[in-house]
């Protein structure tokens, strides 16, 4: 953001590589992966590796991820009610990359504007993690509300097909938008899994 008029919570989520940046189309692929790997093998997964939710009644895989799927709820809420997703949190300038630990990082952020990509894989992720978290009875509301944005995030995609951010030179570190073929294939993704909740 550049002014405090334009400030929005996207705090949360996981730092992507070796700086402070949070792509959200990266963050939704996270989010997949680790629920499959839980869903193919739950047993493996226990709930006392000494995080700060350990011991909750809920995997502590699932709890990570959910961390992360609070930051893409502020990324799609930060877009607005219609259900688009901001596409990237980063530094301006990588003048905080040196921080150490992260939590001493201080520096201010800039957001990206919702894309069709950011919001297409949003939608995927929340829908494959509301299909798996609905298998939690704790987190039972949680997956429903999450099936009705990745809802919400399919609509507004489908009517802006088309929407992309170049951050290069503006904010975080790498390009992080995928052209029409990219948006083509995660529509598809996104559908099955849409389908599939």
């Amino acid at each position: 953001y550049t002014t405090q008029a334009n400030a929005k919570d996207v705090s949360g989520g996981w730092y992507d590589a070796g700086d402070y940046n949070r792509y959200t189309s990266s963050a939704a692929a996270y989010v997949i992966l680790l629920l499959r790997a839980y869903v193919e093998n739950p047993a493996a997964f226990d709930d006392n590796v000494n995080i700060p939710e350990s011991n909750n009644g809920v995997p502590d895989i699932v709890d990570e991820v959910m961390w992360e799927i609070d930051f893409l709820k502020r990324m799609q809420d930060g877009a607005g009610a219609d259900g688009a997703v901001l596409c990237v949190v980063g530094e301006t300038g990588q003048t905080g990359s040196n921080t150490s630990p992260p939590s001493g990082y201080a520096c201010n952020c800039a957001y990206g504007d919702a894309t069709t990509n950011a919001t297409i894989n949003t939608a995927a992720a929340f829908a494959y993690a509301s299909s798996v978290l609905d298998r939690i009875p704790s987190l039972t509301t949680y997956a429903s509300d999450l099936l009705t944005r990745a809802q919400k995030a399919w609509t507004w995609a489908e009517a802006n097909p088309a929407v992309f951010f170049d951050n290069s030179g503006k904010l975080a570190a790498g390009e992080q938008e995928g052209g029409p073929t990219a948006v083509a294939g995660n529509l598809l993704s996104a559908s099955a899994l849409l389908f599939a909740a």
